[in-house]
């Protein structure tokens, strides 16, 4: 195993091979010159070496088609937020599938500082085009850089959906997103929305195949409330009734007061 430092991380559930996961690391990693690294979470000791030995087989089906990777086994969850943050990981990808527990994948994403990608098995990988919907909250400026680097890299097109409130907040967050976008010389449009900053990631999802787009960013939510924890936050919902791939971000506590 090399040294697991900045890598894109492939989180491997059992013996289920994300093949569709597998493929969004491989863009990431190719465009960002970035290695890739298969990771799985024991449930226990005696557990690591039969996971080790599912991702060792799942390594060489994937040296046969010139996709070479690392593995690495996480003794438990309990160390997995630990784990990552000591590889300064770049990205990470998840694939859901009909038994994938998706609230257990955003519980293990809690407190991370790195973006992290949910898909499905078969669904298109591609970073043409990327719908990102802007609520009011102060911290979805964060998906500025994020948008300008996927459009400088991948050469994707943004398309900045300002949700439909009284208020101006959202507007001048995405003003701000559209001045970093220019000055990086990103190619971005304007996507109007009927929906409030409460409902704007679903309108997103609802309209994600209307406009073509690849892939959906969105922040996680600050805090769970009572029917977060009941019924699921809202990124679930959004992750359960994507047909696009998503990419999440927390929000950052450090960067932002989170009080207002």
């Amino acid at each position: 195993m090399s040294d697991l430092k900045q890598q894109v991380f492939v989180v491997v559930d059992g013996d289920y091979q994300p093949d569709t996961a597998i493929e969004m690391a491989k863009k990431l990693s190719d465009t960002y010159s970035k290695e890739i690294c298969l990771l799985s979470i024991a449930n226990n000791e005696s557990d690591e070496d039969s996971c080790q030995e599912i991702l060792n087989a799942y390594k060489t089906k994937l040296a046969g088609k010139s996709i070479n990777v690392d593995t690495t086994v996480i003794p438990s969850a309990d160390e997995f937020t630990s784990t990552i943050e000591a590889a300064e990981a770049s990205m990470l990808v998840f694939e859901i599938t009909p038994n994938s527990s998706i609230r257990k994948m955003l519980k293990l994403c809690r407190e991370l500082r790195t973006p992290y990608f949910f898909c499905k098995p078969g669904m298109k990988i591609a970073f043409d085009k990327i719908l990102v919907p802007v609520n009011y909250l102060i911290e979805e400026r964060e998906k500025g850089p994020f948008s300008s680097s996927f459009g400088r890299f991948f050469k994707s097109k943004i398309m900045l959906m300002t949700a439909k409130d009284y208020g101006s907040k959202a507007k001048e967050t995405t003003e701000a997103i559209a001045t970093l976008l220019d000055h990086a010389g990103v190619e971005h449009t304007r996507v109007e929305a009927k929906k409030d900053s409460f409902k704007i990631e679903f309108e997103a999802v609802e309209k994600s195949a209307e406009l073509g787009a690849d892939l959906l960013i969105c922040s996680a939510s600050r805090d769970y409330g009572l029917d977060d924890i009941i019924f699921g936050p809202k990124e679930q919902k959004v992750l359960k009734k994507s047909n696009i791939p998503v990419m999440l971000i927390n929000p950052r506590g450090d960067l932002y007061s989170l009080c207002g």
